[in-house]
């Protein structure tokens, strides 16, 4: 069957791309592509050209969210599922692939009404290894993608089943907890790969479809180095060091300049798909993870 594979990029407009730029490379260790200014900016991880593009507008919000197959046959077949079930799918121009660095493209709107950008054979540029601004080991991405990002959708089961049907995402476990940071939260984790999850997916009124965006390293000292960071540039953590009782990841959470927290962790599961159960956890964390309101 025909599947989504990894999440491959995210396109973020924000009102000030230049503090984005700086928030990336002083304090999450991101390489700022060359070329990038006040209007436009692409950030890079591992070996892709880039993997979050910065757009400037008055959203402060994700765009598009790049999602990736392994084939042209799987493009194909899932865009045929899609117009099947009534959605609307453009195919992606010669120019519109080589600014995506992508060998085909394909672009809908989930049920929430965020664009999707679906694509194969992404660029590589393993000549141009990836480069960081200060002393870091690395991002985990290859065949996990690019971490995880948590979307904020009104019509939770709506946009569930349309990722599960129709993009042939599973479901790892579900939180519904009465204290997420004051609120109730009820949410939806799912892969695609061996991550325990490439997206999640629940209801919180702050205003903006997304809710934060993982970044996985790949040595647990970073995490450390990077909180180091936060506080020596003046960022705002906005939940504490923690670890998930899910996906096990050892984070902690920072605003960006456009107030989409990131979280940036250690250590998250990867998914035994012989064993792994379906399971309701009534917390989001097993120890730590406090909410901030400094």
């Amino acid at each position: 069957m025909a599947q989504v594979k990894r999440l491959a990029y995210i396109q973020i407009e924000t009102e000030d791309v230049a503090a984005w730029t700086a928030f990336a490379r002083n304090v999450l260790a991101c390489e700022v592509v060359d070329g990038s200014n006040e209007a436009e900016a692409c950030l890079r991880v591992d070996d892709r050209p880039w993997r979050i593009h910065l757009t400037r507008g008055p959203r402060n919000d994700i765009v598009a969210l790049g999602l990736e197959a392994d084939t042209l046959a799987d493009v194909e077949a899932l865009h045929q599922g899609l117009a099947a079930a009534g959605h609307a799918v453009e195919v992606g121009s010669a120019e519109a692939c080589k600014a995506r660095g992508v060998q085909a493209l394909r672009r809908f709107a989930d049920p929430a009404g965020l664009t999707v950008e679906l694509s194969c054979g992404s660029l590589v540029r393993p000549q141009q290894p990836f480069h960081a601004p200060v002393a870091h080991g690395g991002f985990v991405t290859g065949g996990q993608g690019l971490g995880h990002v948590m979307l904020v959708v009104e019509n939770v089961a709506e946009v569930h089943d349309f990722y599960c049907r129709l993009l042939g995402f599973t479901t790892s476990d579900f939180v519904s907890t009465a204290d997420y940071g004051g609120r109730k939260g009820d949410f939806v984790f799912m892969r695609c790969n061996e991550r325990h999850h490439s997206l999640a997916i629940g209801y919180l009124p702050i205003g903006r479809r997304l809710g934060h965006l993982m970044l996985q390293v790949r040595e647990f000292d970073d995490v450390g180095r990077a909180l180091d960071r936060v506080h020596r540039h003046g960022a705002r953590q906005t939940r504490a060091l923690g670890r998930h009782i899910n996906d096990q990841m050892f984070s902690f959470y920072v605003q960006s300049p456009s107030d989409a927290q990131i979280e940036y962790g250690w250590g998250g599961l990867e998914v035994d798909e012989g064993s792994h159960e379906v399971r309701t956890y009534d917390v989001t964390s097993a120890w730590g993870h406090q909410h901030l309101n400094t």
